[in-house]
């Protein structure tokens, strides 16, 4: 959206110290100059206020009412200690509401979303998406009138995210990436990076990507016999990750293997996994 008078929607990469490649977390600031939320707060460093609120003083934005929050992660949840002053309310999915108050244990006027709740900004209608995977509260929001979704975690601008246990679940994950791609969207403002222009393509890449690792997690349990996680995550990878990443990646070998043995495709004896 453009013009003086109209809502406008905002990504704003806040430095923190996420996950090797990413240097920064989008936040997102909707509204204008009498209505305004965020969603995703950042880390809890001053360069996140600082970051945010020169934002909101470029485009002449009321001071957010509401923080929303994707997901429990510290990169995106910690910064509400750094907007305290802002007197909002929070809100998070009721399957982080545990998790929120143990990272947040001063939080006050903290209330959930679920699955088809509205958040209206002035005029705008942003509808809530349940969308498991990355954890189990997980919440999408999509905005009909733009054709525009907030994905947090569940779609980066490049590359692929983590799952893992217990907060995250592939078989969720696929799931979800499925229904993501029936919505009308044209664009996608993710956890990390810039914004995904060409959102369909990028899903496709996510479901690819995840379904050649399942192949590949077969493959090598077909030829090799027994394997533990670390050792296939160590045959995936084959040194070609940084190492900041490599127990990331394991845990999202692992989500594969849960998945698969949910699947009665493979099996798991003392830390050991086997073709069913």
């Amino acid at each position: 959206m453009s013009g003086a008078n109209e809502i406008k929607i905002i990504r704003i990469p806040v430095p923190s110290p996420t996950l090797w490649p990413h240097v920064t977390t989008n936040c997102y600031l909707i509204g204008k100059r009498n209505s305004c939320i965020l969603i995703d707060a950042g880390y809890n460093q001053p360069e996140t206020k600082e970051v945010i609120e020169s934002v909101l003083r470029e485009h002449n934005l009321a001071s957010p009412e509401k923080i929303v929050l994707t997901h429990h992660h510290h990169d995106h949840a910690l910064g509400v200690e750094q907007l305290k002053d802002w007197n909002a309310h929070i809100y998070c999915h009721q399957d982080e509401y545990a998790a929120i108050t143990k990272l947040l244990p001063q939080i006050k006027n903290l209330h959930t979303l679920g699955e088809d709740d509205l958040i209206i900004v002035d005029t705008l209608e942003i509808q809530v998406i349940h969308a498991p995977g990355h954890t189990a509260g997980q919440m999408n929001f999509y905005i009909p009138t733009e054709e525009i979704l907030i994905a947090g975690d569940n779609i980066l601008g490049k590359g692929t995210t983590w799952i893992g246990a217990p907060d995250g679940d592939m078989s969720d994950y696929f799931q979800t990436l499925n229904r993501l791609k029936k919505l009308q969207l044209k664009r996608i403002g993710p956890g990390h990076g810039d914004w995904v222009k060409d959102p369909y393509e990028q899903i496709n890449f996510v479901l690819e990507r995840r379904l050649a690792r399942e192949k590949q997690i077969i493959s090598l349990l077909t030829e090799q016999g027994e394997l533990t996680s670390e050792e296939l995550t160590k045959m995936i990878y084959d040194n070609n990750i940084h190492p900041s990443i490599f127990e990331v990646a394991k845990r999202t070998i692992e989500a594969h293997l849960i998945k698969l043995m949910k699947e009665q495709t493979v099996m798991m004896r003392d830390f050991i996994y086997y073709i069913l």
